[in-house]
C-alpha cells in the first residue's frame, strides 16, 4: 500500500469530494485551472463555493493548494485526485440532455413581485407549452414601490401560479443562457444597457417586462450572439409617476420561445400577446386556451437582399417551392424587400480601389445593367399568387442614381453605354415634365418583361402602412435616413412615436416601437472585415399588429 505522502491525499474522502466538485463545475462550463477558455469563470472558485454551500467550509486558496499537491503526486507517478480537465463543456455547446435528433423547447417569461398574473395569457402560455412540448420558465423581478421594500427576488412574494416555474439562477436552454438571476427594474428605459457582454459570448435572455433585442459583435466568421428580454406574464403594476407611466406604456405581455437541437443550433422568437391574452407564434394562434394551426401572417420584412450575394441555400430556405420554406409555411400577405441590388461597383468602397474593382470584375459582378437584370429576375422568382411583393427603395438601390450623376468613366467600357442610357432617360423625363420619375424603378421595368406589373415600389421618402386596424406599422422606410436630415438610427427613429419596421443596419434590433431586420445576403460583403453584429434575420408581422424576429442559423435554417 502506498503512503499518504506518495498519493498526495491526507483524507481520501475529502480529496474525492473536492475532485467531484471541480468536475461538476467543469461540466457546467467553468474554466479549467489556469486555462481561461471562454467559460463562465474559474472552476476552482466555483468548486469552493459549492463545497461551502453543502457544509464543507472551503476557500479558493484551499482548492488551489489541493491541486498543487495532487499535481506533485501525479508527477511522482503516485496515486492522485486530479480532476479530468477534459470534462470542460464550453458554454454554447449543445446541452447533454438534448439527444440526437431531438428538439427541446422552452417558453421564457418574467413576473413582477406582489402582482397578479394575466390569467388568460398565462392559460394560453400553458396551453401552447403543452402543444409544442415546451417547459415554461419564469424569472422574477422586483419594483421599488416603497423604500422599505425587500428587493431580493428570492425573498419576494410572487403570484402562486408562477411559483412552480420560478428560477433565481442562470439556466441553460441548450446553447442559450436564461439569466433568471438578473433583477432589472421594470422602469428601465434600456433594459439591455451594459448586458451585451454579460453572457460572455453566448446568446442570453433576460427577464423584463419590456421587449428589447440587440445583436452582439463578434470576430468575422464567428458565431454572433444576441441578447434580449422576455416580456412579462403579470399585469402592469406601476407607480403613477413619469417613470412608472412610461414603463406601463411599454409593458408587454409576452415570452421568448427557445428551440434547440442536438447540433447546437438555437432559434429564438418573441411572443407578444394582445390585451385579451391571445398571441400568435409563426402559423399558430393561441386564444382562450385553444390552438389553431396553419394561420397566415400579415407580412415578412426580409433582411437586406444585396443581389448578387444571396446564397442558394438561403434562397431555398426562405423562398423555395417546398412545404418547409418560410414563405410556404407563413404565407404572408406582404413581403417587403430592402436593398435589392448591391451595386458594389457604384459604391464608395470601390472608388479609388483598383484591387476591389478587379475582384468584382473577376467574380462577374461589375456590370451595372447585369445587376439590375438580376434584381428584376429575383423579384419574379419570389412571387406568390397570394402575396403582395413590395420593393422598398434603399440606399444601395439609390447607388444607381448616384452613379448616373457622376461624370461618365469612358474607360469603364462595360458600363459606359448603360450610363448614357440612364442619363438620357433622366433628361427626357425632365424635358417632358414627368412627375415622380424614379431611375431605379425605370431601370427595373426595362429589364422585366412585365414591367414590374404586380410589384409595388416605394421610393425613398415614400410610405407603406399595414395593420391600420391596430394602430398601423410603417413599412415603407428603409431606415438609412433619420429625422431632420440625420443618419437613420434606431434611437433617432424611435423618437417618431410611430411603429416602424425597417432594415438597413444589417444587425437585427428591437427598440421601443422600432423593429430592424438584418441581412439576407452574404454576411461577408468584402468591406466588413472587422468585428460584426450582422445576422441573417427577418421581421414577421402578425395580423394583430404584433411582431417577432426570426434569425437563421449559419446553415440557413430559420426554425427547428
Amino acid at each position: 500500500m502506498k503512503s499518504q505522502r506518495k498519493t498526495g491525499a491526507q483524507d481520501p474522502a475529502r480529496a474525492q469530494r473536492i475532485k467531484d466538485a471541480l468536475e461538476a463545475s467543469l461540466r457546467d462550463g467553468f474554466d479549467p485551472f489556469r486555462k481561461p477558455m471562454g467559460g463562465k469563470g474559474s472552476s476552482v472558485s466555483e468548486a469552493a463555493r459549492r463545497l461551502t454551500e453543502t457544509g464543507y467550509q472551503t476557500t479558493e486558496r484551499m482548492v488551489r493548494a489541493f491541486l498543487e499537491t495532487q499535481a506533485a503526486a501525479h508527477a511522482r507517478g503516485g496515486d492522485h485526485f486530479l480532476p479530468d480537465w477534459g470534462l470542460f463543456a464550453r458554454p454554447g455547446a449543445p446541452a447533454a440532455a438534448i439527444r440526437k435528433g431531438e428538439v427541446r423547447r422552452w417558453l421564457l417569461t418574467s413576473a413582477q413581485d406582489d402582482t397578479d398574473v394575466h390569467l388568460r395569457f398565462w392559460s394560453n402560455l400553458q396551453a401552447y407549452a403543452r402543444h409544442i412540448g415546451a417547459e415554461v420558465v419564469v424569472g422574477g423581478f422586483t419594483y421599488n414601490h416603497a423604500l422599505y421594500t425587500d428587493h431580493q427576488t428570492r425573498t419576494a412574494q410572487f403570484a402562486r401560479e408562477v411559483l412552480p416555474h420560478l428560477r433565481f439562477d442562470p439556466m441553460d436552454c441548450g446553447p442559450v443562457l436564461f439569466c433568471a438571476e438578473m433583477n432589472t427594474l421594470p422602469t428601465a428605459v434600456r433594459p439591455l444597457s451594459g448586458l451585451t457582454t454579460y453572457a460572455q459570448g453566448r446568446t442570453a435572455v433576460f427577464p423584463h417586462a419590456k421587449l428589447a433585442f440587440e445583436s452582439v459583435p463578434a470576430m468575422p466568421g464567428k458565431f454572433v450572439p444576441s441578447v434580449m428580454t422576455t416580456g412579462a406574464c403579470t399585469l402592469p403594476n406601476y407607480v403613477k409617476k413619469k417613470a412608472g407611466l412610461k414603463a406601463e406604456f411599454h409593458h408587454v405581455l409576452g415570452a421568448t420561445v427557445v428551440e434547440a437541437d442536438d447540433s447546437g443550433g438555437a432559434w429564438l422568437r418573441q411572443i407578444s400577446a394582445t390585451s385579451d391574452g391571445a398571441f400568435q407564434d409563426l402559423d399558430v394562434i393561441v386564444r382562450a386556451g385553444r390552438i389553431s394551426s396553419g394561420n397566415r401572417v400579415k407580412a415578412v420584412t426580409f433582411g437586406d437582399i444585396h443581389i448578387p450575394s444571396l446564397a442558394d441555400d438561403v434562397f431555398d430556405a426562405l423562398w423555395g417551392r417546398h412545404c418547409g420554406s418560410l414563405m410556404d409555411v407563413l404565407r404572408p400577405e406582404y413581403q417587403f424587400i430592402h436593398d435589392l441590388m448591391s451595386f458594389e461597383m457604384a459604391s464608395r468602397h470601390v472608388d479609388g480601389d483598383p484591387i476591389h474593382r478587379a475582384r468584382m470584375s473577376a467574380a462577374g459582378h461589375s456590370g451595372i445593367r447585369w445587376q439590375v437584370r438580376e434584381g428584376a429576375k429575383f423579384l419574379r422568382a419570389i412571387e406568390r399568387d397570394t402575396c403582395r411583393t413590395v420593393m422598398v427603395e434603399s440606399n444601395h438601390d439609390d447607388r444607381l442614381m448616384q452613379w448616373a450623376r457622376r461624370d461618365g468613366d469612358r474607360m469603364d467600357t462595360p458600363n459606359s453605354e448603360y450610363w448614357h442610357e440612364c442619363n438620357l432617360s433622366l433628361l427626357r423625363a425632365i424635358r417632358e415634365g414627368v412627375e415622380g420619375f424614379n431611375l431605379c424603378r425605370w431601370a427595373l421595368k426595362n429589364e422585366d418583361a412585365r414591367e414590374l406589373e404586380g410589384i409595388d415600389f416605394v421610393p425613398i421618402g415614400g410610405s407603406f402602412v399595414i395593420c391600420q386596424d391596430s394602430g398601423g406599422i410603417e413599412c415603407g422606410m428603409h431606415g438609412h435616413q433619420g429625422p431632420n436630415g440625420s443618419r437613420g438610427t434606431a434611437v433617432g427613429l424611435a423618437k417618431m412615436g410611430t411603429r416602424l419596421t425597417i432594415a438597413d443596419k444589417h444587425s437585427p434590433q428591437i427598440l421601443d416601437g422600432v423593429y430592424i431586420a438584418g441581412m439576407s445576403g452574404d454576411l461577408d460583403q468584402g468591406y466588413n472585415n472587422s468585428p460584426s453584429s450582422w445576422q441573417r434575420s427577418h421581421v414577421v408581422t402578425y395580423a394583430n399588429g404584433k411582431r417577432t424576429l426570426i434569425t437563421q442559423t449559419p446553415d440557413a435554417r430559420w426554425r427547428a
